[in-house]
């Protein structure tokens, strides 16, 4: 695998990691809009589609943010490993690493 194919999968990585982030945030300041125009907190036969689209909703801000950070962190040790020149084969100890 070349340099630039590595240091190309942490940078996708970080961006996407940002752009979920992003959306999360999103979500989050305009669930009040989302909440006044169509949310809705209780069921009836009635509004069942609205009850469902306002769970998605408020659950998607909660999967979104571990998951932005989870992404963001593996691009800082993708970059760090990608610097170091560590292969993920290959076995290291803490004694090549440390000076």
């Amino acid at each position: 695998m070349s340099r630039s194919t590595k240091s190309m999968l942490y940078r996708r990585t970080l961006w996407a990691g940002i752009i979920v982030g992003v959306i999360g945030l999103s979500i989050m300041l305009f669930s009040n809009v989302f909440m006044q125009s169509i949310g809705t907190y209780t069921f009836n036969g009635a509004n069942g589609f609205f009850y469902a689209l306002t769970h998605i909703y408020l659950l998607a801000a909660q999967a979104c943010m571990p998951f932005s950070a989870a992404l963001i962190a593996a691009a800082l040790v993708m970059r760090y490993l990608d610097a170091l020149g560590v292969r993920p084969s290959e076995q290291r100890t803490t004694d090549d690493i440390l000076p």
